[in-house]
């Protein structure tokens, strides 16, 4: 009896593979994106590549996954999950921008970790603008790396800065400078010790001078 119980058992899965993989029942017949406006959730969608008719359970939603967070860089994440029984559902957490970065002349976004992502020349408002002077070529993670260490910078500036900053100048690892619309220039050396250096710019702000260094935070200097 548990023998006839066990072949009857396999003959059932056996049957339910067939049914899932091969007969059609169970085929994509749609390709939802959600999370992100129109125009990126066609741009997943054609990442996905997945045909009208795969079998759905043939669909490997990690690799799906991958693809569409390669081919659509202005996702920050992505989840892909079977809806049975037609349905592949694409998730994705957008970009946010972070800042407006100047890199070999064109104007991109970055967002927090300082990875580029977007239109080109179309800065958004409201945010920092960066500009990296050094040549990265193909390096992109030392180019992130650049503009990570900027964003730093931006986060910690003191309010009555971020109220007039122009822009943020990555010029070399150890000399980041801003520029600000009034016209005081602020050398801040590298981005360590940034929560260090905001503190004495604030206590430096109270005197008038076209240069604020704060490079050493130990040993700030002005100059008139």
């Amino acid at each position: 009896m548990k023998r006839l119980a066990a072949v009857v058992l396999g003959a059932a899965v056996v049957g339910l593979v067939v049914v899932v993989n091969f007969t059609g029942v169970f085929d994509v017949t749609g390709v939802r994106a959600v999370g992100v406006d129109q125009p990126t959730q066609e741009l997943m969608i054609a990442a996905a590549d997945i045909a009208q008719g795969t079998p759905l359970a043939r669909v490997n939603t990690s690799q799906v996954a991958e693809s569409v967070q390669r081919e659509v860089p202005a996702v920050s994440s992505v989840t892909v999950q079977r809806r049975w029984p037609h349905s592949i559902v694409i998730a994705a957490t957008p970009r946010t921008v972070a800042a407006n970065v100047t890199v070999d002349g064109a104007v991109r976004w970055a967002d927090q970790t300082g990875f580029i992502f977007g239109a080109v020349n179309q800065p958004r408002k409201a945010v920092p603008s960066i500009i990296v002077r050094p040549r990265f070529g193909t390096d992109t993670s030392a180019r992130q790396s650049a503009i990570a260490d900027a964003l730093t910078v931006a986060r910690a500036l003191p309010a009555p800065v971020k109220a007039k900053l122009a822009r943020i100048e990555f010029r070399s690892q150890d000399n980041i400078v801003i520029t600000t619309t009034s016209g005081p220039t602020i050398r801040w050396g590298s981005a360590a010790d940034s929560d260090r250096k905001a503190v004495v710019l604030t206590a430096l702000l109270g005197r008038k001078a076209t240069v604020y260094d704060v490079r050493t935070p130990d040993l700030p200097t002005t100059k008139k």
